[in-house]
C-alpha cells in the first residue's frame, strides 16, 4: 500500500498544480502579469514538476525512502509555489481576498526550496548524514541552511521590499525588531545558508572518499548532475539574455539534477558515469572555445569589414569556424581529458594492443607480472595495482605496482570456470571505482594476460616434466642393463659353467654332477627372481594375472592390518594398459602415504571409469596437510604420473578433516587391453 500511496499522492498534487498554472497562465493577460510583477507560472511549476518525477521513479522502487520523500516534499513545494505565482495576478485583477496569503507563501515560504536542496546533498544517496567526525559538521550545515529561509519568514516587509511597495501584504508572521537588527539578521542568515551549501559539497566529497563501491557509483551521479547545474548556470550568467532563455538552462540544471539522483538510487549501474563525466567536460569546454573563437573572428572581421559584413556571411562564418574547429577541437580535447580522468579505459583496442606489446617485449614470468601490472595501472590510472597468478600447483605467483593503500578491493579472474588469477585495486580514489563496462575491458585484460602467463608456466613445467620422465627413462634403462649385465648375465654365465662342468664328471663323478646341477638350479631359481623383480617395475604382474580392481584389493589387503580399507570400483574392465598402470600406481603410493604419514582410521578407495576418463579417489581420516608442508616426491610422483596420461591429479584437505587424492587419467574413446 506505502509503495502506491507515495508516488501516486506526489504525482497527484504536481500534476493538479501543474494543470493549474497552466490554467491560470491562459486565465490571466500579459497586462494582469506585469502588474503584479510575474512571470507564467507554468515555467515556475515545470522544475518542481521534473522533481516529482524523479521522486516518484524513486519512491516506486525504494518505498520509504528518505532521499526519494525528501525529494517528493520539494516537489510539492515547488509545484505549489508555482501555481500560487500564477495565482497571485489572477486574484489581483479580479479582486480576490486570498492574494496576501498567496504572495507571503511565495515570497517568503519558497525560500525553504533551498534548504532542500542542501539537504538533499548532506542525506544522498542513504538518508543519513555522513558519519564519524564529520557527523557534527552535517548537523550544523542541516541547521544553518535553514537560517536564510527562517530569516526571510520573519522579516517585516519594509526590510524584504526595500525597491517599491510589494503587490500584497506578507506581514502575517514577523519578528518585534527594528529594521536595523532584521537587516543584521538577514546577512547572518543569508552567510549561514550559503556557507552550508559549501560545507554540503565538501561533505559529499567525504562521504565519497569513506564510501564503498556501490555507493560511490551513486556520488558519481550527483557529481555529474553537479557539473551540469555549474555549466547552466554559468550560460545563463554569460548570454545574460534573462527572461525564457535563463528559464531554460535552469529548467535543465534541474532536469539534469532530478535525472541523476534517479539513476544514482535505482539503477547506478545503468550507464558509463565517469565517461558521461568526461564527455560533458569536453563537450563544455570545447564549446566554450569555438564560442570565443567565432566572437574573436567576428569581431575582428567587424573590426576591419565594417558593414561589409553582413548577416549572412557571419553565419556562413560562424559554420564554417564551428565545423573547422569543433571537431578536431573536441576529439584531441575529449582524449585528453579522459585520460586524464580514467585513463587508457575508454581505448579498449589501444589497452588489449598495448598489453600485448608488453608481453611480447618481455620473456621470463618474473618479468610479464610486472609488466601486467604495469600495464593496468597506465589504462586505469590508478596507483596501486597487484596481480595475482594461480600456478598449475596450485602456488601464487604476485607482482605490485605502486603503494598499497590503506583498503583494497579483490577481482577473481576465471577462465572456463577456473579461477587463474585475482587483481587487487584501491578502494578510495576517483579513478578506482569501476563501471561495468570497466569491470569487462579489466577482466578481459587480466584473464588474457594471466592465461597466457599461467600456458607460459605450463609450458615450462611440461619441459620439465618431460626432462624429469626423459631422465627417468634413462636411470630406468641404465639400472635395468646394470641387472642384466652385472646380475642376471654373470648368473647365466656361470649356470653354463657348471652345467658344462657337470657334464664333464657326469661319468667320472657322479655325485659332483649332481652336486653341480644342483647350484646350477639354485642359480637359475635366482636369476628367474631378478626376472620377476625386472618384470614387476616395467609392469605390476598382479594386473596381468588378476585385473586392476583385484589388483587394487589386493594392495588394500596388505594394510588392513593398520588401517579400515574400503574399495568400489565401477567400469574398470577393459582399461588401457598405460591408464592401469598409473591407476595402480597411484592407489599404492596414497595408500603407502596414508600409512606413513597421515594417522588415519579409515581410507576410502574409489576407481570410476567414465566414457573418457578413469577417476581415482583415495580418501582419509586422517590429521591432513599443514599449509606449511612442502611437496615430497612421494605427492610429485602422484602428479606426474597423472600428466604423463594428459591428466591431472590434485591434493587437497576438506574442511571436515583428512586428505583426499584425486586423479583423471583420460584415454578418449575405451580400447580393449
Amino acid at each position: 500500500m506505502r509503495r502506491v500511496l507515495e508516488p501516486v499522492g506526489v504525482a497527484v498534487v504536481s500534476l493538479v498544480a501543474m494543470a493549474a498554472s497552466i490554467w491560470l497562465d491562459l486565465a490571466t493577460t500579459g497586462a494582469q502579469r506585469a502588474a503584479a510583477g510575474t512571470d507564467p507560472a507554468a515555467a515556475t511549476v515545470l522544475p518542481g514538476l521534473l522533481l516529482a518525477a524523479a521522486a516518484i521513479a524513486v519512491l516506486w522502487h525504494r518505498p520509504g525512502d528518505t532521499v526519494g520523500l525528501l525529494m517528493g516534499v520539494v516537489a510539492l513545494v515547488w509545484t505549489v509555489d508555482g501555481a500560487l505565482y500564477g495565482w497571485i495576478p489572477y486574484a489581483l485583477a479580479h479582486d480576490l481576498p486570498s492574494t496576501d496569503a498567496s504572495y507571503w507563501f511565495v515570497a517568503r515560504f519558497g525560500a525553504f526550496l533551498l534548504s532542500g536542496l542542501v539537504a538533499l546533498l548532506l542525506l544522498y544517496p542513504t538518508g543519513r548524514l555522513v558519519g564519524g567526525r564529520a557527523r557534527p559538521v552535517a548537523y550544523a550545515a542541516l541547521i544553518a541552511c535553514v537560517a536564510l529561509p527562517v530569516g526571510l519568514l520573519l522579516a517585516p516587509d519594509s526590510v524584504l521590499f526595500t525597491h517599491g511597495e510589494p503587490v500584497g501584504s506578507t506581514d502575517i508572521v514577523t519578528l518585534p525588531v527594528s529594521d536595523a537588527t532584521a537587516q543584521a539578521m538577514l546577512r547572518v542568515a543569508q552567510v549561514a545558508t550559503i556557507g552550508s551549501i559549501l560545507v554540503a559539497v565538501v561533505l559529499v566529497w567525504v562521504r565519497h572518499r569513506r564510501a564503498a563501491a556501490h555507493e560511490r557509483m551513486q556520488l558519481r551521479w550527483l557529481l555529474w548532475a553537479g557539473i551540469m547545474c555549474v555549466l547552466m548556470v554559468l550560460a545563463a550568467a554569460t548570454l545574460s539574455v534573462g527572461g525564457l532563455v535563463t528559464t531554460i538552462f535552469l529548467d535543465l540544471a534541474v532536469a539534469a539534477l532530478s535525472v541523476s539522483i534517479a539513476i544514482g538510487l535505482v539503477r547506478p549501474g545503468l550507464g558509463d558515469v565517469d565517461a558521461l563525466v568526461a564527455w560533458t567536460l569536453t563537450t563544455a569546454v570545447v564549446a566554450a572555445i569555438v564560442v570565443a573563437i567565432d566572437l574573436a573572428v567576428l569581431a575582428a572581421g567587424t573590426s576591419l569589414l565594417g558593414e561589409r559584413l553582413d548577416e549572412r556571411d557571419v553565419t556562413v562564418l560562424v559554420l564554417v569556424l564551428a565545423v573547422v574547429v569543433y571537431g578536431p577541437l573536441r576529439g584531441w580535447l575529449g582524449g585528453l581529458v579522459r585520460r586524464l580522468l580514467l585513463g587508457r579505459r575508454g581505448d579498449r583496442y589501444g589497452a588489449v594492443s598495448s598489453l600485448a606489446a608488453r608481453l611480447e617485449t618481455t620473456g621470463t614470468v618474473d618479468e610479464q607480472l610486472p609488466a601486467l601490472a604495469s600495464a593496468v595501472a597506465d589504462t586505469f590510472k590508478v596507483g596501486h595495482v597487484r596481480v595475482e597468478v594461480v600456478a598449475p600447483d596450485g602456488g601464487i605467483l604476485s607482482a605490485t605496482h605502486g603503494r598499497a593503500p590503506a583498503e583494497v578491493q579483490e577481482i577473481d579472474i576465471a577462465y572456463q570456470g577456473e579461477q587463474v588469477g585475482r587483481l587487487v585495486l584501491p578502494v578510495q580514489g576517483y579513478r578506482s571505482l569501476l563501471s561495468r563496462r570497466d569491470q569487462g575491458l579489466l577482466v578481459d585484460l587480466v584473464r588474457q594476460a594471466a592465461v597466457a602467463i599461467r600456458a607460459r608456466l605450463l609450458a615450462t613445467e611440461l619441459q620439465e616434466s618431460r626432462e624429469r620422465l626423459v631422465l627417468g627413462r634413462e636411470d630406468d634403462r641404465r639400472r635395468i642393463r646394470r641387472d642384466l649385465h652385472d646380475g642376471l648375465g654373470p648368473v647365466l654365465g656361470g649356470v653354463a659353467l657348471r652345467l658344462q662342468a657337470a657334464g664333464n664328471a657326469i661319468e667320472s663323478d657322479p655325485d659332483r654332477a649332481r652336486d653341480l646341477v644342483g647350484l646350477a638350479r639354485t642359480e637359475v631359481s635366482d636369476a628367474l627372481d631378478d626376472v620377476r623383480r625386472l618384470v614387476h617395475d616395467l609392469r605390476p604382474p598382479a594386473l596381468d594375472d588378476l585385473g586392476l580392481e583385484a589388483a587394487v584389493r589386493q594392495q588394500a589387503d596388505r594394510v588392513r592390518s593398520e588401517l579400515d580399507v574400503t574399495v568400489e570400483t565401477a567400469g574398470t574392465a577393459g582399461l588401457p594398459a598405460a591408464v592401469e598402470v598409473a591407476a595402480y600406481r597411484i592407489v599404492s603410493e596414497s595408500l603407502a602415504n596414508v600409512v606413513k604419514h597421515a594417522g588415519a582410521g579409515r581410507v576410502d578407495v574409489r576407481l570410476d571409469a567414465g566414457p573418457t576418463a578413469l577417476t581415482v579417489t583415495v580418501a582419509d581420516d586422517g590429521r591432513g596437510i599443514g599449509p606449511d608442508v612442502t611437496a615430497g616426491v612421494g605427492l610429485l610422483s602422484l602428479r606426474e604420473r597423472a600428466e604423463e596420461l594428459g591428466g591431472r591429479c590434485e591434493v587437497v584437505c576438506p574442511d571436515e578433516g583428512g586428505t583426499t587424492v584425486r586423479a583423471v587419467l583420460p584415454y578418449g574413446e575405451r580400447m580393449p587391453r
